[in-house]
């Protein structure tokens, strides 16, 4: 991987450099797209060709943790899809991915569902809107088996689960995918595809003790016309952390419980999964034609058609065009969880645009990840951009610079699409 101060010297040399110099910066040593572990400069080039928009935030690149990934679609000399890659990487290791990760629980929840229906005898109707029932598990609980933003019977399924997750990153939906694949399935289910940076240990926004996050409900498959079919509760392992990373103390400061703790937080028992495996994921589930290097054939994700067609036209929905569940315009913009949104637009028109992404945004931390398509062309990338804004370094006082986020993601999106998909 390029060093980071080689990659950060190499930017703030084009962004001080005179019109001549910079020109000659923008078109230095793109190194290998194809290569997995080499980065090309050509991020930081075109970062560097916008002092006004990205000059800020490049001088900034290893306190805001500023990590991008590009992956142009391309056909190969045989004529099957490939990647042209390139990436920015600078600040620590260490990212939290947020909301970013829920898209691991929509995938490894269809998988284990399809698993289980295999093996149960007769071969039940299984779908992803077949009816569950969540059991119990803390002192509290009680049976969840409805959901009323269903407008279609109001039951509890993992597709509706799917939609809420997508449309507007509902975190009780993505609590229950999580719990129907269980913890160590589904991280089991993104090491079979590779994607072997990938820690999830906890449901979000539900803050229980590292064991107990571990620990997932017993759950129905309630199928017509037959007997239910029970998962038993489980209790994954808790063997991993991600205290060998660079960056995984975070901030200076932070509140827990009402309490002020003067000291940076740990984020060892945080969800973790690296910027290129996060987009690999999404590459894997959205276009299984595509040949990424440095991945066997094999890898990927065997999810029926049925089910990875719905979790793709989820990502692709905006709030407001959904008509179940039932989302308010005014409350939910068409670019409510598309970071990208409002700089893709600027190039490309909205009715000829298909952006489907999952982003994330919790401590300072916002994450977009992206495939853009012009309908019209059929051109496409994929884009994985995170950064870290918290300016007085204090975490959970929801005091961070998310316009500062909001804006660069937007500027990115705009300038990689008119680079890539109008240039």
């Amino acid at each position: 991987m390029t060093s980071t101060f080689a990659l950060r010297t190499f930017v703030l040399a084009c962004l001080g450099a005179a019109p001549f110099a910079a020109m000659a910066c923008r078109t230095a040593g793109t190194g290998d797209a194809g290569s997995t572990s080499s980065p090309s400069h050509l991020l930081a080039q075109w970062l560097a060709a916008e002092p006004e928009r990205f000059g800020d935030v490049i001088r900034r690149a290893d306190e805001l943790r500023l990590k991008i990934e590009l992956a142009v679609v391309t056909p190969d000399g045989d004529g099957v899809p490939t990647l042209e890659r390139h990436s920015f990487d600078a600040g620590p290791e260490y990212f939290y991915p947020a909301s970013s990760v829920k898209t691991c629980a929509a995938i490894a929840a269809a998988l284990r569902l399809r698993e289980t229906e295999a093996t149960v005898s007769g071969g039940l109707p299984y779908g992803l809107l077949t009816p569950l029932r969540f059991h119990p598990l803390f002192e509290g609980e009680s049976i969840e088996e409805e959901d009323a933003t269903n407008l279609d019977g109001g039951t509890l399924n993992l597709g509706h689960a799917m939609r809420k997750v997508f449309l507007v990153s509902d975190n009780v939906a993505f609590n229950h995918l999580y719990e129907f694949a269980g913890n160590a399935y589904l991280n089991r289910a993104m090491g079979s595809a590779g994607l072997d940076s990938t820690r999830i240990f906890h449901r979000l926004s539900e803050f229980r003790s590292p064991e107990d996050q571990l620990r997932t409900p017993r759950i129905e498959i309630l199928a017509a016309g037959a007997s239910a079919t029970s998962l038993p509760a489980r209790v994954a392992s808790p063997d991993e952390s991600n205290d060998g990373m660079t960056g995984v103390m975070v901030g200076e400061h932070y509140y827990r419980g009402g309490s002020y703790f003067d000291a940076p937080m740990s984020f060892g028992r945080k969800n973790y999964m690296s910027l290129r495996d996060l987009q690999d994921m999404h590459i894997m589930l959205l276009r299984p034609d595509v040949r990424i290097p440095g991945r066997g054939p094999g890898q990927g994700f065997p999810l029926k058609t049925a089910d990875r067609e719905f979790i793709r036209a989820a990502m692709a929905g905006t709030p407001g065009a959904s008509a179940n569940p039932v989302y308010a315009r005014e409350d939910y913009p068409d670019d409510y969880s598309k970071f990208l949104a409002p700089g893709v637009w600027k190039v490309l028109p909205r009715s000829g645009t298909t952006i489907r992404d999952k982003v994330g945004r919790a401590y300072g931390f916002s994450i977009t990840n992206s495939e853009v398509v012009d309908e019209r062309t059929g051109r496409s990338y994929f884009l994985a951009a995170t950064l870290y804004t918290n300016p007085n370094a204090t975490l959970n006082d929801d005091d961070y610079d998310y316009d500062l986020a909001d804006q660069f993601m937007a500027d990115l999106g705009e300038t990689v699409t008119r680079r890539v998909l109008q240039d």
